[in-house]
């Protein structure tokens, strides 16, 4: 798996407007699969990847990925602390022309930092300034 993003585009070569039987195709059969009335979660923990989709008019869309790695322009963001990354990420919104902003929540009781870059679709996740996770999808604008 080569954790590649493409801001807007695709992760892991998974296109953002793929559909599940497309994905599932890709990633084959996940180790477990959860869905209701609005969400649909497909695990696959050899890859550390989260996949999931939002119902709308009875079709699965939105389609986001969470994973534990990420590479980007050739950069492993593993390699990075919250610093560093955000620094990347104001790079990446100065090279757009997107006007650098982003949504904070800190996570109560598992003690981790959200960062919502919503105009890029990156959403990082940080345990004690370090690189715990990211969720990737298209982004909002």
């Amino acid at each position: 798996m080569n954790y590649k993003f493409e801001i807007g585009k695709s992760f892991a070569g998974i296109d953002f407007t793929f559909p599940v039987e497309k994905v599932i195709k890709i990633l084959g059969k996940p180790d477990s699969r959860y869905n209701d009335d609005i969400s649909m979660y497909l695990e696959y923990e050899k890859s550390g990847l989260l996949i999931s989709y939002e119902k709308e008019n009875k079709k699965w869309i939105d389609l986001g990925i969470q994973s534990n790695k990420l590479f980007y322009e050739g950069k492993n963001w593993n390699n990075y602390n919250k610093k560093d990354l955000i620094k990347i990420i104001k790079n990446i919104y100065k090279k757009k022309n997107y006007i650098f902003n982003f949504d904070f929540t800190k996570l109560e009781g598992i003690e981790e930092e959200q960062y919502n870059f919503h105009e890029i679709g990156v959403v990082l996740f940080f345990h004690n300034d370090k690189f715990k996770s990211v969720d990737v999808s298209k982004p909002t604008i």
